[in-house]
C-alpha cells in the first residue's frame, strides 16, 4: 500500500480510511483537478478531517509544475 492519495480519489469518494493502515498520509493534487488545484486539495482535506484526519502542512512538491500535496496525521 502506498502513503500516498490522489485528491481526485479522496473527492470522489474512492479511498477508504478504514482500510489505510499507516498513521501518516500524503494528498496530492495536480493541474487539472475540478474546481482548481487548492479548492480540491483543501476540500479533500476537510473530508478526510471527518475521518479523524489532521493537516500537518502543505507543500509545492511538484518542482516547475504545481503539484501540491498536503501531509496528514491520524488525529
Amino acid at each position: 500500500m502506498n502513503h500516498e492519495v490522489d485528491a481526485a480519489r479522496v473527492l470522489a469518494g474512492q479511498f477508504d480510511t478504514r482500510a489505510y493502515p499507516f498513521p501518516y498520509l500524503a494528498v496530492i493534487a495536480n493541474l487539472g483537478v475540478s474546481g482548481g488545484i487548492l479548492s480540491a486539495l483543501m476540500t479533500a482535506v476537510g473530508m478526510l478531517k471527518e475521518h479523524g484526519w489532521e493537516l500537518v502542512s502543505v507543500a509545492n512538491t511538484g518542482g516547475t509544475v504545481l503539484q501540491l500535496t498536503a501531509f496528514l496525521k491520524r488525529a
